[in-house]
């Protein structure tokens, strides 16, 4: 049987162990990473790997989402292009009702000028 101070101390040390590891191997990796090719590489090859690469990038993107959370983001979609149809509607209903109230305006200028006009007097009824 262990102390159980021991055992956690021994714990903590292959924990820390262990990640003083996987950092190592991961400047490594970064350094193994960083060091150039071969000289006889051709830019032909280098742009199919560069291909291959994006490739397999995006196949790895398409995973991302899972079918459930796929069909979430649709209905939202399909939801918001609803709604933000709904709000360039009233957008151009409130500008046509801004032109309208403009139009009222005039309309109502012209009317009193009508009415306040000199010929209105000469009338046998004059217009009020």
């Amino acid at each position: 049987m262990l102390d159980a101070d021991l055992l956690v101390e021994a714990l903590e040390k292959f924990h820390k162990d262990r990640e003083d590891k996987a950092v190592q191997d991961q400047l490594y990796n970064n350094n193994r990473g960083n060091k150039k090719k071969s000289n006889f590489e051709t830019e032909e090859q280098k742009a199919e790997r560069e291909k291959k690469r994006q490739k397999a990038h995006w196949e790895k993107m398409t995973t991302i989402l899972s079918e459930q959370k796929l069909s979430v983001w649709k209905a939202l979609s399909k939801a918001l292009s609803k709604y933000y149809k709904l709000l360039v509607k009233r957008q151009d209903l409130i500008e046509e009702t801004g032109l309208l109230n403009q139009q009222n305006e005039e309309l109502k200028t012209l009317l009193n000028q009508y009415l306040q006009a000199g010929v209105n007097q000469e009338l046998q009824v004059p217009p009020t």
